[in-house]
């Protein structure tokens, strides 16, 4: 059975963004995508569909805003776009261009980001100048390198 549960574009709690839509650039593609977005603690969760509308909502991505270089409009917010660029291996992402309905959303989800951001930065310090050197420190679910996966024989079994 289907919700039809209304969202807004942006909720804001305490002053500070949460969860909104925005559309998302394909890379390597003129394509924009739909996705939900969500900040928990220190982490930018991305769904296909909203959790709360939708039991099928998986998470598709994750990002730690600790591990960001930086999280700025694009063309002064003109046209809604803003861009979140991770710190990664080789100090070249060229990061996630978003675009929020309206100039001033996309404005109130990088002030939103950013505050998250420095809040969560001055609680746990991390060294998010210098390049990342480990698989486990990745920025992100892309900067992942590609597993093989094993077939059934090579995997560990579920129960002993």
């Amino acid at each position: 059975k289907k919700r039809t549960l209304k969202r807004k574009a942006i909720n804001i709690v305490d002053n500070k963004m949460v969860a909104g839509w925005v559309k998302r650039k394909v890379k390597n593609s003129d394509k924009w995508v739909r996705r939900w977005l969500e900040v928990n603690r220190h982490v930018l969760y991305s769904y296909q569909a909203c959790p709360a509308e939708s039991n099928q909502a998986r998470v598709i991505n994750m990002l730690d805003l600790r591990k960001t270089k930086e999280i700025k409009l694009v063309d002064e917010g003109a046209s809604g776009l803003f861009c979140i660029v991770p710190v990664s291996t080789d100090g070249n992402h060229p990061g996630y261009l978003m675009r929020a309905d309206t100039q001033a959303q996309a404005q109130e989800w990088v002030h939103g980001l950013n505050r998250v951001r420095e809040q969560e930065i001055s609680k746990t310090p991390l060294e998010t100048d210098r390049p990342v050197t480990q698989t486990a420190n990745s920025c992100c679910s892309c900067c992942f390198p590609k597993r093989q996966r094993r077939g059934p024989a090579e995997r560990e079994p579920l129960v002993k």
